[in-house]
């Protein structure tokens, strides 16, 4: 967990939501790295299954915005090497989970999976993702799993009881305002608060602080927003641009909470 906890002389830290996608189409190889390089700590990226029971990395449930149009089908019903051949913008690729690992073991990076709450087969994908990282001890430390659905991150503490999970929430739910959204982060055994920001008023983040969850809030996208959750102590910000984001929080008093 300590690779988790904010570091930097008390600064978050830093995830490409997507990798980059302020610059790069969201979810590809090259917008891990564009983040990477742009000084992100770590990547924030999410799986689903295809028809074979693959792990692939992809955010919506049909192909639709990531082809502008172009292309319509739902992911959960293409083999995974139909997933591959399929162009999307930008001529990006859908990666299988396993290769991001594998990526992003050779760099030592953090990998913040978000298993998708809206995917046909919770159990495929799962214990399809277990799989990956039983088979990866090296990369695996350095992996937190992150979900709205709590049966997913119930199955993952089954599957994986030493690697992070990570309760989302979001401002649509009007829970999230309450303390039931720690209580349920509590209840499936959740390590960690993923906030979104307008959510993370400073007495909800004390709160959270309190019940001793680790907080990574999405997604951030100013500069003075990021400065405000740094003195707030928050433990990691997702963005889509993780170079106005490093500049930004430079600037920013170093937290004592």
């Amino acid at each position: 967990m300590d690779l988790f906890r904010f570091r930097r002389r008390g600064q978050p830290l830093i995830y490409g939501h997507r990798g980059a996608r302020a610059h790069v189409l969201e979810n590809t190889m090259p917008s891990f790295e564009r983040a990477v390089s742009d000084g992100a700590d770590g990547i924030e990226l999410d799986v689903r299954t295809s028809s074979d029971g693959a792990v692939v990395v992809m955010h919506d449930p049909d192909l639709k915005r990531v082809t502008s149009g172009r292309d319509t089908r739902q992911c959960a019903k293409l083999l995974a090497r139909e997933l591959a051949e399929v162009e999307l913008d930008e001529d990006g690729r859908a990666p299988l989970l396993a290769d991001v690992l594998d990526w992003a073991d050779a760099r030592d990076i953090l990998v913040n999976i978000e298993l998708k709450h809206d995917t046909h087969d919770r159990a495929a994908l799962a214990g399809g993702t277990a799989r990956l990282l039983r088979g990866r001890p090296r990369v695996a430390r350095r992996v937190m799993f992150s979900s709205f659905e709590p049966e997913l991150l119930a199955r993952m503490r089954l599957a994986l009881p030493d690697l992070p999970r990570a309760f989302l929430v979001h401002a649509g739910q009007r829970f999230a305002k309450t303390p039931i959204a720690p209580a349920v982060a509590r209840a499936v055994s959740a390590d960690m608060l993923n906030p979104e920001r307008t959510l993370c008023t400073p007495e909800r983040v004390e709160g959270w602080k309190r019940r001793g969850l680790l907080l990574n809030v999405w997604t951030v996208n100013h500069g003075g927003e990021a400065r405000d959750l740094t003195r707030l102590g928050v433990d990691g910000l997702i963005t889509d641009d993780p170079a106005l984001v490093r500049e930004a929080i430079q600037a920013a008093p170093t937290s004592r909470s």
